[in-house]
C-alpha cells in the first residue's frame, strides 16, 4: 500500500479522501485492487488489513510502555530536594535575615561551610538523577520519533485499505452480491476505520507526552547548567565574605587587644614617672636636710669658736 502514501499529509489531519479526490491514474489503480479482492471468501475478507491492524497494536504497547515508565513523582521528588537543599544554604530566613540586616552582622565561615558540606552531597545526588532522568527522556523522545514516523506510514496505508474497501463495497453492490457478503466486507471496512482512527489519536498522544518530555527536560537542563552553578557560585560567595568578615572580626580583636595593651603601658609609665617623681622630690628633701644640718653644725662650731677666742682677749 505504500503506492498511496500522498492520500494524507499528516496523521492529525485525521481525513480519509474520497476516490473522486484522487488523480484518474490513481483512481484507476484503485479500481483495480478492489476488483482483485474477492468478497466472497471469507479468509481473504478477514485478512484484508489485518497486518496493518496488528501493527497498530504493537505501536500502541511500545507507546504505552514509554508512557508507563514515566514515574513523575518521584523527579517531582527530586526537585523539591534540590529546591530544600539550596533553600537551607540561603541564610535568608526570617529571623536570621531580618536580624543580620538590622544589626549588619553575617554568618561565620564555620556556619557557611557546615551548611554547604551537610548540602552538597544530596544536591550533587540530585544533579546524577536529574542527568540521569535528563538522559532516559531523551532517549524515550528519540524513541517516540521512530513509532511517530512508523505510525504516519502505517496511517497512510490504513486510509488506502479503507478507500479501497469502500470501492470493492460499491463493486460488489453493483454486480448484486449477497447483502450478508457485503455486510462482511463493511464490517471488516469499520475496523479499518476503527484502527485508523486509533493511529490518529496515537499520533497526537506521542507528541503531547514528547511536547511534555520536552518541557521536563528543559527545567532539568535549566536545574543542572543553571540552578545548581549559580548555587555554587553564591555558596563561593558567601565562603569568601565569611572568610573576610572573620578576617575583619580578627583585625578588630588584635586592633582592641593592641589598644588595650597600649593604654596599659601608658598608664604603668605615667604610674612610674609619678612615682619616679615623688621619689625625686623626697630624695631632693633629704639632700636639702642633711645640707642645711651641716650648715647648722659648721655655725655652731665657728660660733663656739669665737667665744673661745673672746674668753682668752678677755682674761
Amino acid at each position: 500500500m505504500s503506492e498511496f502514501a500522498s492520500f494524507a499529509l499528516v496523521p492529525e489531519q485525521g481525513v480519509v479522501p474520497e476516490l473522486t479526490q484522487l488523480d484518474e491514474e490513481m483512481q484507476q489503480r484503485i479500481r483495480q485492487m478492489a476488483a482483485r479482492l474477492d468478497v466472497r471468501d471469507g479468509a481473504q475478507v478477514a485478512g484484508f488489513g489485518a497486518r496493518a491492524q496488528k501493527e497498530m497494536g504493537a505501536f500502541t504497547d511500545i507507546a504505552l510502555a514509554q508512557m508507563l515508565r514515566k514515574d513523575m513523582d518521584s523527579l517531582s521528588g527530586t526537585m523539591q530536594t534540590l529546591a530544600g537543599q539550596i533553600k537551607s544554604c540561603s541564610f535568608a530566613s526570617e529571623t536570621k535575615g531580618l536580624f543580620r540586616k538590622v544589626f549588619g552582622g553575617a554568618a561565620s565561615r564555620q556556619e557557611v561551610r557546615a551548611a554547604y558540606e551537610k548540602a552538597e552531597p544530596k544536591i550533587n545526588a540530585c544533579a546524577d538523577e536529574m542527568t540521569d532522568r535528563r538522559v532516559a527522556l531523551m532517549r524515550d523522545s528519540a524513541l517516540l520519533d521512530r513509532v511517530y514516523e512508523r505510525n504516519e506510514g502505517l496511517y497512510r496505508e490504513l486510509c488506502s485499505l479503507i478507500v479501497v474497501g469502500e470501492e470493492a463495497i460499491r463493486q460488489a453492490k453493483a454486480r448484486g452480491e449477497d447483502a450478508q457478503v457485503v455486510a462482511r466486507l463493511e464490517r471488516r471496512v469499520q475496523d479499518i476505520r476503527v484502527t485508523q482512527v486509533a493511529s490518529t489519536q496515537l499520533a497526537a498522544q506521542i507528541r503531547m507526552v514528547q511536547e511534555s518530555d520536552s518541557v521536563t527536560c528543559e527545567k532539568l537542563r535549566a536545574a543542572l547548567e543553571v540552578t545548581i552553578p549559580l548555587w555554587k557560585s553564591q555558596m563561593a560567595a558567601a565562603l569568601g565574605l565569611a572568610r573576610a568578615t572573620d578576617s575583619l572580626a580578627m583585625q578588630r580583636r588584635v586592633s582592641k587587644e593592641a589598644a588595650r595593651g597600649i593604654r596599659k603601658g601608658a598608664d604603668e609609665l605615667r604610674a612610674q614617672k609619678d612615682a619616679f617623681a615623688r621619689e625625686a622630690a623626697e630624695s631632693d628633701r633629704m639632700r636639702a636636710d642633711q645640707t642645711a644640718g651641716e650648715l647648722l653644725s659648721q655655725l655652731e662650731s665657728i660660733e663656739q669658736e669665737l667665744k673661745k677666742k673672746t674668753s682668752a682677749q678677755a682674761g
